[in-house]
């Protein structure tokens, strides 16, 4: 039997403290949690959908993987990996220690073997505004990611921030939600190393033992594998295309090491894990994990991620929320229907303004700052690309555009600056500091006055990330689609209105816990990532770009 606490640890990755305050004030965050709310509705504040909402159970993330993976061939993450030719065999694949990592997906004598990745391009980076992960990132196309119509594939191996983050930071316990340089070098620089156990300080690295708790945890915390294919049920010669996504949990204990789809045995039993009540959220009730693992059934409860450190929220619902696309009900029949086609449903870009990159190399293990990795984050973002209907199509305000995701793309690597609108991406380096056409004022465009500084300082940090991937008339590829009448206020400012005495069913924005920190932080006007974007004043600026006097103005209007 498996260790809970060994198996068991993506659910505190991210586990931060909100206080509550009693007047508006620069940088605090509000407190959103109602002392007399349920459990279901502390877990179900954050990264659930707005709106009607079909709830997820164990039942419905076995009905997806079978619809995906009808023939139970990538049921673990080595089998997956195979499939998807990152690895020439499942033996080929070792779960911890550096890796060879062959970028340009070669051919021929070395191509593949023991631990060595075949790939198309690589990066490593902190992903610092939604769920504060270290992601190591990879791609492949089949046959190129050049190809007309290619099927693509992508995972990211998960590592901790925590036992990295010093006294004070909410990537460890308390404090501020933005990791330091030196935080995301040290995190970035153990996770290339793909570590197991609990932190050594002497070495900056895992231990090697079995870990004795998430805080101090250096190894992987899951794996997550997305497919733009037209899946197992079709033809092979079919030009179909959607996306599909898998998640596996990296269980190590000290009989070994699995990645799997399913929830490992030591979490059988379990209905509370590391302090969290796991859900059925289709009746709100607590409930112990179903079991045992058996040969004949190669899972028994799926792996439900735990994102935001405030519950265990199933697939594939919990990745639509950013990725695209909506959970849909099952059939009368017990099915997923259109055999796991989710209309929508595409990959994410690498936004380099939103994430974090080590700030010098490490001797002996590879370069990986944020000028080494250009090249590779540009290849990366040009596969994500072939996954968007990117001609152009008339939103909501009657403007003809292409979807704000492809604009922003094409335009990160544009030639002539922050106004360019050239679309060849023959630009070798990403400029973060790109602004989509309909968010230009005069005299490079036609957006009201002050509509490039809340694209920067509000849109860019706190909201595409997840709108991206929403149909065009949400996708806020315009000042005019981000204005149009709608509950945005409502969802991003009542926060502080209703702090004390919080609504227990209420939905926020930013819809990841960490951004909506994030996002509170900022409005002092003193925080920043990568480069030189610093944020400005973030909720006033949003209050005011709706014609409100500051979230203070808002909220005396809306007690």
């Amino acid at each position: 039997m498996k260790s809970a606490n060994a198996t068991v640890r993506m659910g505190l990755a991210l586990v931060s403290l909100l206080v509550p305050v009693s007047a508006i004030a620069q940088g605090a965050i509000p407190n959103v949690f109602n002392p007399n709310e349920t459990e279901l509705q502390k877990q179900s504040h954050f990264l659930t959908f707005v709106g009607s909402y079909i709830p997820e159970t164990a039942t419905s993330g076995r009905a997806y993987y079978n619809a995906i993976d009808p023939n139970q061939t990538k049921r673990t993450f080595t089998q997956w990996l195979k499939y998807a030719g990152f690895i020439g065999q499942e033996s080929d694949w070792q779960p911890y220690g550096q890796q060879t990592i062959l970028t340009g997906q070669p051919t021929g004598a070395g191509a593949y073997g023991p631990n060595i990745i075949n790939t198309d391009s690589h990066a490593i980076v902190l992903n610092a505004a939604d769920l504060g992960f270290v992601r190591n990132q990879f791609v492949r196309c089949k046959p190129s990611c050049s190809a007309r119509n290619p099927i693509i594939f992508t995972y990211l191996e998960n590592y901790p921030v925590a036992p990295f983050a010093a006294s004070g930071s909410k990537f460890g316990s308390g404090g501020s939600s933005y990791p330091t340089q030196a935080e995301a070098t040290a995190a970035i620089k153990s996770a290339i190393q793909r570590p197991l156990g609990a932190l050594n300080p002497a070495t900056g690295t895992g231990d090697g033992g079995v870990c004795p708790g998430p805080d101090v945890c250096v190894e992987r915390i899951a794996d997550v594998a997305f497919e733009w294919s037209a899946g197992e049920n079709a033809a092979t010669n079919s030009t179909t295309r959607f996306g599909q996504l898998l998640a596996y949990i990296f269980s190590h204990n000290g009989g070994g090491i699995t990645e799997t789809i399913a929830f490992p045995d030591g979490a059988i039993g379990k209905s509370v894990i590391n302090g969290v009540p796991v859900l059925d959220y289709s009746t709100g009730q607590q409930r112990a994990i179903q079991g045992p693992l058996s040969a004949a059934d190669p899972f028994a409860d799926p792996f439900a991620p735990n994102l935001d450190g405030l519950g265990f929220k199933q697939m594939p619902g919990v990745c639509l929320v950013c990725h695209g696309g909506k959970p849909s009900r099952l059939t009368s029949t017990g099915a997923y229907p259109r055999k796991g086609m989710i209309d929508g449903f595409r990959l994410l870009p690498l936004d380099n303004r939103n994430l974090m990159f080590p700030d010098v190399p490490f001797p002996g293990i590879g370069d990986f700052t944020l000028g080494a990795q250009e090249p590779q984050i540009k290849k990366y973002n040009q596969a994500v690309l072939a996954t968007v209907a990117a001609q152009p199509q008339r939103d909501d305000q009657g403007v003809i555009r292409p979807p704000h995701i492809a604009e922003v793309i094409r335009g990160w690597y544009s030639t002539g600056g922050n106004y360019s609108n050239d679309t060849t991406m023959s630009s070798p380096t990403q400029n973060g500091g790109w602004i989509p056409k309909g968010w230009r004022e005069s005299p490079n465009g036609t957006a009201p006055a002050g509509s490039e500084k809340v694209y920067g300082d509000v849109v860019g940090p706190s909201c595409r990330s997840c709108h991206f991937n929403r149909e065009l008339s949400l996708d806020f590829g315009t000042s005019a689609n981000f204005h149009q009448e709608s509950d945005l206020l409502q969802l991003s400012l009542l926060a502080e209105c209703k702090q004390n005495n919080p609504d227990p069913n209420a939905k926020f924005m930013p819809l990841a816990h960490l951004t909506f920190q994030r996002f509170w932080e900022a409005s002092d006007g003193s925080k920043t990532l990568t480069g030189p974007y610093q944020l400005g004043h973030t909720v006033d600026e949003l209050a005011n770009a709706f014609n409100q006097n500051g979230v203070a103005g808002y909220c005396a209007t809306n007690p």
